[in-house]
Order: structure tokens, then C-alpha cells, then sequence
């Protein structure tokens, strides 16, 4: 009963929070050209992906965005035929940028409010892993103000204090060792709080090449007071009584280099690579504010890994007023296949995506974007939980974003 109650309670929000949730839809335009950009495109959104980029723009604009992501599982325990799905769902990441500032001059100052990290997953509570997971819901909305100037006609530099606000909901089945072999369940959730920042340059030749450099620190959430509530028979209450419980997210640093060039008057390249700092996320810890013989403080290792993500795409200008995008990817997975678990059973995935912005007049412009992951298939065995299977899983992400300038 410990050991798999200890599976149970170490549920872990923060899986959600590695590249199964990554995807990245801050700016549409970049989504189009699957994450690559950052030195392509000055504008609002650049407050997320180059803040030294901001002070180059010659306007200012407001946009919103929203995309729909929708993951998509499906796992066969080891030496069973059975497929087993996850249930429909969407999350609906957003994205609102602003900028402020005196227009051609060396400054400009911003604000972001943005979903980088987040997701949906629900598995129900009729498969194999339920011990592990039922369902999963969570979200980190990061607020940054940020503030860039141009110390030169091509160099730029910039940055913002981030403050971030995760929610986290989920759901396990509990075993029970009782005559109908009936199962309890525990649900988790809670809100956390965390601050960093975000820092980079932007240096660009006069219709050549441009050059993006940014960093973005980790972010310790630090989730107090969070509810958890067991539902199980009358005799076991005393074992299981509804409580607090407190513990620490980690979200990791990154760093970023994008290029980009024209290679002819209406079409440019670009290229991103991210380093991800995901070794700073060793164990994940839960401090219950009521313990029992069962119910007790709990550590989990996950050991994860640092991890990178390689993304190039085209930008099109087929006319004044409409830009076509394309692009592809590949992003390394931070988790060890011993540590992976149903809230996203991570891995190695190959990315491609499309998009477009629609010049409506002088003031409002339209851009949307599609991309698709695929996660290489992973077969595993739990090092907590001792699960045993394989799993396949897909992402899609269209998106919209309306943009004013003035």
C-alpha cells in the first residue's frame, strides 16, 4: 500500500511543464516557421522571444492571440494488445502584447501576458495507469513588463521582470485494499507564484543578416496551501483526511540564438536553437500539512536532463499586403526514459508547421498558424510505479491573433 500510494502522491505537475507543454505560440508568426523567428520579426511579440528587438520598432501595436492545443496520446501496456486513449481535449494557450513609446526614437517599453508553459490531458479512469494519472490540468501565465533600448541604428538590447502564476489540478485513483476491490481517488490542486526575467540583443546589417541573443532565467513556482482531497470508504477517512500540501515547480532557464537572411527581395530565411537548463528539475517534493502512517512527505527523482531544440523556416512575401511561412524542427526531450510518466510521456519529436498574416489596412493585420509534433514512440518502465508500455503521441496547434498598430 505505501509503495503505491507513494506512486500516487507524487504526482507531477511539473512533467506538463517540459516540452510535452513547450509549444511555443507566443507569436503566430513564429509558430508558422515552428518556433524559428526571433530575429526576423520586430514587433510586439518580441517582448517573449528577442526583447532587444523592441526598441528597433517604428510603431507601436497591441495583439492578441489564441491557439488550440490539442494532445493527443494513446499507450499499450507490455504484453497486452490493448490501446488505450486519452480524451479529447483543448487547451487554449493565449498571448497579449503591448508596446509603448515615442515612435523612431531609442526606446521602447512593453508588456506581455502569456501562456508558455501548459496543458490538458485526461486518460480516464479505466486504464492501467490510473494509479498514475487520471487527468491533468495546468497552466502558467507569465506577466512581463519590459523595457529596450537601441544604443545604435543596428543594436538593440532589452529586458523584463517576469511574474508567474501556475495553476495545477489533478486527479489519481487511489488502490484500495477493500473486499469490493474498489478503487478511491485523490485530487491535487493549487496555485503557485514564481519571478525571473528575461534579457537579450538583437544586431542587425542594413538588408542582410540579423542576429538574436536572449536568456530567459529559470523560475522557482512555489505552490502553498494547495488543496488535496481523498474520496474513499468510511473506514479508511482517518488514513486519507483532506489536507494542504506545499512544493516547488521548477521551470527552466533557456537560451536562445536565431539568424536570419533574405535570399531575395520577398523571401527570408530564419533559424533558432534553444538551450534548455532542464538539470536544475533533480526531484520533485511534497510537504503534506497532515501526515498518517500512509499519507506522508514524499520525494520522487526525475533527474532530468538538459535539452535542445533545433527549428528553421521560410518567410514569404507574396504580395504587399499577404506573407506566407513554413517550417520544421526537432526538439530533444530533458526526460530519461526510467523517469517518464502519463502527464506527458515526453520524448524526442520532429515538428512542421504553416502559417500566414493578412495585411487588412495601415492599422489591423491577421496571422495564422499551424503546427504539428510528433513524439518518437517510447517504450518504458516506470522506476517508481513499475508501469511497463509503450506510448505514441501527437500534437496539434492552430492558432489566430488580431494585431492594431498606431
Amino acid at each position: 500500500m505505501k509503495r503505491l500510494l507513494l506512486g500516487l502522491l507524487l504526482a507531477s505537475p511539473t512533467l506538463l511543464f517540459a516540452q510535452g507543454s513547450q509549444v511555443n505560440t507566443q507569436s503566430l508568426k513564429a509558430v508558422g516557421m515552428s518556433g524559428a523567428g526571433s530575429a526576423l520579426f520586430i514587433d510586439e511579440s518580441s517582448i517573449f522571444y528577442s526583447p532587444g528587438a523592441l526598441s528597433k520598432m517604428d510603431h507601436n501595436a497591441i495583439s492578441a492571440g489564441v491557439s488550440g492545443i490539442m494532445y493527443r496520446s494513446a499507450f499499450r501496456e507490455a504484453n497486452s494488445m490493448d490501446v488505450h486513449h486519452t480524451k479529447f481535449k483543448i487547451t487554449p494557450p493565449f498571448s497579449v502584447f503591448a508596446t509603448f513609446g515615442p515612435k523612431d526614437t531609442w526606446w521602447k517599453a512593453g508588456l506581455g501576458i502569456y501562456t508558455p508553459f501548459g496543458g490538458s490531458v485526461d486518460w480516464g479512469d479505466q486504464w492501467p495507469g490510473k494509479y498514475e494519472l487520471n487527468y491533468l490540468q495546468m497552466r502558467a501565465i507569465y506577466i512581463q513588463p519590459t523595457i529596450s533600448f537601441k544604443l545604435t541604428e543596428n543594436f538593440g538590447i532589452g529586458g523584463g521582470f517576469i511574474y508567474n502564476i501556475g495553476l495545477v489540478d489533478l486527479g489519481r485513483s487511489i488502490p484500495l485494499a477493500s473486499t469490493d476491490a474498489a478503487s478511491g481517488k485523490a485530487e491535487l490542486s493549487g496555485v503557485g507564484t514564481g519571478m525571473g526575467y528575461n534579457v537579450g540583443v538583437h544586431y542587425h546589417l542594413e538588408n542582410t543578416i540579423a542576429i538574436s541573443l536572449s536568456y530567459r532565467s529559470k523560475i522557482n513556482t512555489k505552490l502553498k496551501d494547495g488543496d488535496a482531497e481523498f474520496t474513499v470508504p468510511p473506514a479508511l477517512a482517518a488514513s486519507f483526511p483532506n489536507t494542504t500540501f506545499s512544493a516547488e515547480l521548477p521551470l527552466p532557464a533557456s537560451f536562445n540564438i536565431g539568424v536570419s537572411f533574405p535570399v531575395s527581395e520577398r523571401v527570408d530565411i530564419a533559424a533558432d536553437g534553444t538551450f534548455l537548463g532542464y538539470d536544475i528539475y533533480k526531484e520533485l517534493v511534497f510537504d503534506y500539512k497532515d501526515n498518517t502512517a500512509v499519507l506522508q512527505d514524499t520525494e520522487q527523482p526525475k533527474k532530468y536532463e538538459n535539452a535542445f531544440s533545433g527549428k528553421v523556416g521560410v518567410n514569404y512575401k507574396t504580395t504587399d499586403k499577404l506573407a506566407l511561412r513554413a517550417g520544421a524542427g526537432y526538439v530533444f526531450t530533458p526526460v530519461q526514459a526510467n523517469y517518464v510518466s502519463p502527464e506527458t510521456p515526453d520524448n524526442n519529436r520532429v515538428m512542421a508547421s504553416a502559417g500566414f498574416t493578412y495585411e487588412v489596412n495601415d492599422k489591423w493585420s491577421l496571422t495564422g498558424a499551424y503546427v504539428f509534433q510528433h513524439l518518437l514512440k517510447r517504450s518504458v518502465t516506470s522506476a517508481v510505479t513499475n508501469l511497463s508500455g509503450t506510448y505514441v503521441t501527437n500534437i496539434h496547434a492552430p492558432g489566430i491573433s488580431l494585431t492594431y498598430k498606431w
